[in-house]
């Protein structure tokens, strides 16, 4: 085993009281802020208004509780208008609430006093700002508060600052209220965590970018989701089998990473399959068991640790997290966490890192199929290329070659006529060289003309009528059907390329055109009069039809890229006739991608 050690420090974030990932903190305060005030109002309103249940010190009341008002209604305003910071407002607010409301507890003894809807307010707050370990915090605080003030108000010789039983019950009520509501908090928390937790994964898979960068970015970011103190990443490179395994280890909120090639695993875990991801809790004492559940079939099971299994961190290690790494469904690796302190995993915790690795192995795959699929669309936009240039300037070139060869004959034969073969050839290379320009400025678009087929065969009629003196009949079907522009394109330079070789091969002075339209198939037929096939195409068969080998390359390649079957029929003396059909589910994938 060789290792290269890169120690790069990364910045953790502190584990101190903030906000839920993903949570519109203005919006929260603005709700908290607007609840307290509208509780304030309410509790001045039940001390205040029923004499029959006086408050202990009146006058104090009124003035706790009417401050407080005044207290809730510029706290609201402030956080209305966003003129306070949104990192220190709850914890202020926080503190400011516990202390007013065991203070209205404290003046507001009488049977009407609002001691839960307040105590329960600032509980909730505090709930959905930080979760069950502030919640718990705070409520331990107001169940302490409470009985203490009740015990310093008779000290200080309230009127009727009675200690009774009630103000021992309370306080039990309050730590059952506030760890109920502090778990329904914490679980808030906790989804929204996760789902930020989601939301970054495709943002960290970029194309053209090796896997090992990406996840060992994702596990970084778990050591803090997950309070770990150590995580390994081992992954096999499919070519050379040896494994790239990278070591956090976290130490006073900084993050320390090293990478080490293995020829071999260094953490096997051959109690669990390889598709199995598993969960224990005490990883010391030999013969521990744990909980294994695997990605493939969804199945779980208990298993025994074998004594002298190697474990990440195996002197300091507690609890450990594995999950394997699949990519199409093969083990490529595993990710472990491992905590070094007494606090155990949960079952969700297992879902959610299998979950996680599971995505993070998909959005690689995703990345590499992108990859793949480009790779393919440019050796099909090359082999697209290649047929048009063979079935326009190729084609041009050829035409030319052979009224140089014309010109070379006449300067022996009949040099009268060299003048006209030279305006001939001099038009012929003017119409290759529009032709190319032409084609050239198609390929530098956006995308391929966006023309129908009916308007590409029209202007192929008109194109072909002028040039060549060929007259094309275009057979238009009752109903045109609607097709996407890959196929009215590849349509269309089939239909060229059938007239071009009619014209130059077999003389022909007509032909015409057919596209029709059935529930399954779509039908072209081209036909023209001229002389037909010649010898070199191979035998036809009694009723005149070809191998589909003898069509040009480029009509093959085109009819074969559409999904279709080519026939060609000739008949010496009586033109040739060239047919093909394309399924119909294959123009509306193309129309699919086309869209």
């Amino acid at each position: 085993m060789r290792s290269v050690s890169l120690h790069l420090p990364f910045g953790a974030r502190r584990h101190g009281l903030r906000a839920a990932p993903l949570e519109a903190f203005s919006r929260t305060e603005k709700i908290i802020a607007f609840c307290r005030l509208l509780l304030t109002i309410y509790t001045l309103a039940v001390v205040t208004i029923d004499p029959q249940q006086p408050s202990f010190k009146p006058n104090f009341a009124d003035v706790v509780l009417g401050a407080y008002v005044v207290y809730s209604a510029l706290l609201f305003f402030l956080v209305r208008g966003a003129y306070v910071s949104a990192q220190r407002v709850g914890v202020f607010s926080t503190a400011v609430d516990v202390l007013w409301v065991s203070l209205i507890a404290l003046f507001t003894e009488g049977g009407t006093s609002p001691f839960f809807a307040l105590h329960v307010f600032v509980i909730l707050s505090v709930s959905v700002r930080w979760g069950l370990a502030a919640t718990l915090a705070v409520t331990v605080l107001l169940a302490a508060f409470y009985p203490g003030l009740i015990v310093a108000g008779r000290a200080i010789d309230f009127h009727g600052a009675v200690f009774r039983s009630i103000h021992l019950f309370r306080p039990i009520y309050l730590l059952v209220i506030g760890y109920l509501i502090g778990y329904l908090g914490e679980h808030e928390r906790r989804a929204k965590r996760k789902l930020g937790f989601m939301l970054e994964l495709p943002a960290a898979f970029r194309r053209k970018q090796p896997p090992g960068r990406a996840l060992s970015r994702l596990v970084r970011r778990a050591l803090d989701y997950f309070q770990a103190q150590r995580a390994t990443l081992a992954l096999r490179d499919p070519e050379s089998d040896r494994y790239f395994v990278w070591d956090f280890a976290r130490r006073r909120g900084r993050t320390r990473l090293s990478l080490r090639i293995a020829e071999d695993d260094p953490f096997p875990f051959r109690f669990a399959a390889p598709t199995e991801g598993f969960m224990a809790n005490d990883v010391r004492p030999a013969g521990s068991t744990v909980t294994c559940y695997d990605v493939l079939n969804g199945t779980m099971e208990r298993k025994v640790i074998p004594a002298g299994t190697p474990v990440p961190g195996q002197k300091s290690a507690q609890a450990l997290l594995v999950a394997p790494v699949l990519v199409q469904r093969e083990p490529r690796g595993h990710v472990a966490v491992v905590r070094e302190t007494r606090r155990k995993f949960t079952r969700d915790d297992l879902e959610f890192l299998l979950l996680l690795v599971g995505q993070a192995a998909a959005g690689f795959e995703n990345v590499r199929l992108l990859e793949k699929a480009e790779e393919v669309a440019v050796l099909e936009e090359r082999g697209r290329i290649a047929r048009d240039l063979h079935d326009g300037f190729i084609q041009s070139l050829a035409g030319i070659d052979l009224r140089v060869e014309a010109c070379k004959l006449l300067l022996q034969r009949d040099p009268s006529r060299i003048r006209h073969e030279l305006g001939e050839l001099h038009e012929a290379v003017n119409r290759g060289y529009r032709e190319v320009r032409h084609y050239l400025s198609m390929l530098r678009a956006a995308s391929r003309p966006a023309d129908d087929l009916w308007s590409s065969l029209d202007r192929l009629a008109a194109e072909f009528s002028i040039r060549e003196r060929l007259r094309v009949h275009v057979a238009r079907p009752e109903c045109e059907p609607d097709l996407p522009t890959s196929t009215a394109y590849e349509l269309t330079q089939i239909v060229r390329e059938a007239l071009r070789n009619a014209v130059r091969h077999g003389h022909a002075t007509q032909a015409v055109v057919k596209v029709a339209k059935r529930a399954s198939h779509l039908y072209l037929v081209v036909r023209d009069n001229g002389r037909g096939f010649q010898n070199g195409h191979g035998a036809s068969d009694t009723d005149g039809f070809l191998p589909p080998g003898s069509a040009p390359w480029s009509i093959r390649e085109r009819c074969a890229a559409l999904g279709g079957t080519l026939r060609v029929r000739t008949q010496a003396g009586r033109g040739a006739e060239l047919s093909l059909t394309i399924p119909a589910a294959s123009h509306a994938a193309d129309r699919r991608m086309d869209a």
